[in-house]
């Protein structure tokens, strides 16, 4: 890490995540849109090397996996924005688990939604429009998230979503302007 403020550049030959207990350093230990405990945080890990040549590896922590899905802005009312907002995280979690087999279980799988806005890709569109960005700890239930809101599971209504498509490592790449060089 650097803590002096220096810039360090480094070429990317390789990445991969894992999911990891919080570090306090570096990663958020409470969800403040949940109200709870984080337990598993995903970590991106790059790996490559220096200018000199020195072979590095990078932990990137801090970058979860996110959807979108569209907010038809019916309710200029906050209170009724976050109601919603906590209905759906609630209705993922609940059919996250019952698709994992565990019914019972309490485990949250939303780290937390946001209203945003930005221009649809699909069809003409003049002006922005409101999306949920739908934060997960785990990249691995982006899919299963994706299939539970587009047959409609998540409170007995479809979503389309977007960006779902794009691998985990390369929405990291796309996000923070990076780009992988391959070595032979």
């Amino acid at each position: 890490m650097v803590r002096d403020g220096s810039v360090t550049s480094f070429r990317i030959v390789s990445v991969d995540h894992y999911m990891h207990k919080p570090e306090p350093r570096f990663d958020s230990c409470y969800s403040e849109f949940r109200g709870s405990d984080v337990r598993q945080v995903p970590v991106v890990r790059l790996f490559g090397s220096t200018a000199d040549g020195t072979h590095s590896c990078v932990h990137i922590h801090g970058v979860f996996p996110y959807l979108y899905v569209p907010y038809d802005g019916a309710s200029a009312d906050s209170l009724a924005v976050d109601r919603l907002m906590y209905q759906i995280a609630g209705s993922l979690d609940k059919a996250i688990n019952v698709s994992l087999g565990n019914a019972n279980s309490a485990a949250t799988h939303v780290f937390r939604i946001a209203l945003v806005k930005g221009i649809p890709i699909y069809g003409y569109h003049r002006k922005e429009h409101q999306f949920f960005k739908i934060f997960l700890y785990n990249p691995y239930f982006i899919r299963k998230a994706t299939n539970l809101l587009m047959n409609g599971v998540i409170m007995s209504r479809v979503f389309q979503t977007y960006e779902t498509h794009v691998p985990y490592i390369l929405q990291f790449f796309i996000d923070y302007n990076l780009i992988f060089v391959a070595c032979d």
